[in-house]
């Protein structure tokens, strides 16, 4: 009996350390595929944060060289200010020269018609004997033989130095539109005035006074603002007589500042629509 009971147990613990060692080996691959898991999604994860940081970092470049153009941008602003402030003080300096030229020769031809520069006379011949003497007199005593007065042969200025507005083309296609024309001699400021296409121009043209004294006495500045800005399109800076023709970028609202002194002037306003 004894041995019989020493065999059960025998047999009974071999049973149980066979099942130990069967449940063993399956409980380390479930570990393994755990740790897999966690390594892979942790992988993931710095895979994201690294793409997100990347992100940051090409976000942060791009806002970087937005900051270098808007800082560009301002500086042009600047710039673009200095330069009409520049402008502005020779068109001042040029307008008080030329205004001191006008009294200086208002004075003048005030001067030369209160007193007259008195003209002078031919010499009388010295009288002579005989018959010689006889025809002296005669000849001195005829009346001088004024000369004929000279013709004013100056043309008259034309109605318009501007040239004729253009034609407009067929239905369908674009061509120059004439919105508005002006004519002065002083400076004055337009009203707002509607430009559709994405080009326009202004023909301008100033003229001296009539006469020699004064040549390129005249100035004619004209800048072209958009509504609302006060950087402004340069349209001309002329001093003396000409003209010429200036494009500029559309579509918008804009006004004409005209500044001018010495002279007249002429402008037209066209659209290319």
């Amino acid at each position: 009996m004894r041995m019989r009971f020493a065999l059960l147990i025998a047999l009974l613990l071999l049973t149980r350390l066979s099942f130990a060692q069967t449940n063993t080996p399956s409980a380390k691959p479930a570990s393994s595929a755990r740790l897999s898991h966690a390594a892979a999604t942790a992988a993931e994860l710095q895979k994201t944060v690294d793409q997100l940081t990347q992100s940051n970092r090409d976000l942060l470049d791009l806002l970087k060289k937005q900051q270098a153009v808007l800082e560009d941008m301002q500086f042009d602003r600047r710039l673009q200010s200095r330069q009409i402030q520049s402008l502005e003080e020779r068109l001042e300096d040029t307008l008080f020269e030329n205004t001191k030229l006008e009294k200086q020769v208002a004075k003048l031809e005030e001067d030369a018609s209160v007193h007259p520069i008195p003209l002078t006379q031919p010499a009388t011949p010295a009288p002579q004997t005989g018959a010689t003497n006889t025809a002296a007199e005669g000849l001195t005593n005829a009346p001088p033989n004024e000369p004929p007065p000279v013709a004013d042969q100056t043309p008259p200025p034309p109605a318009s130095y501007l040239p004729a507005p253009d034609s407009e083309g067929a239905p369908g296609t674009k061509s120059w539109h004439r919105l508005l024309t002006l004519k002065g001699d002083d400076t004055r400021q337009t009203d707002l005035f509607h430009i559709e296409g994405r080009t326009w121009r202004v023909q301008w043209h100033n003229q001296d006074k009539p006469g020699k004294t004064y040549v390129n006495t005249s100035a004619l500045f004209v800048n072209a603002f958009p509504k609302d800005d006060t950087i402004p399109q340069k349209v001309c800076a002329k001093l003396g007589s000409g003209g010429d023709a200036t494009e500029l970028e559309g579509p918008g609202n804009y006004y004409l500042k005209i500044e001018a002194s010495g002279g007249s002037w002429e402008l037209a306003v066209e659209d290319f629509k």
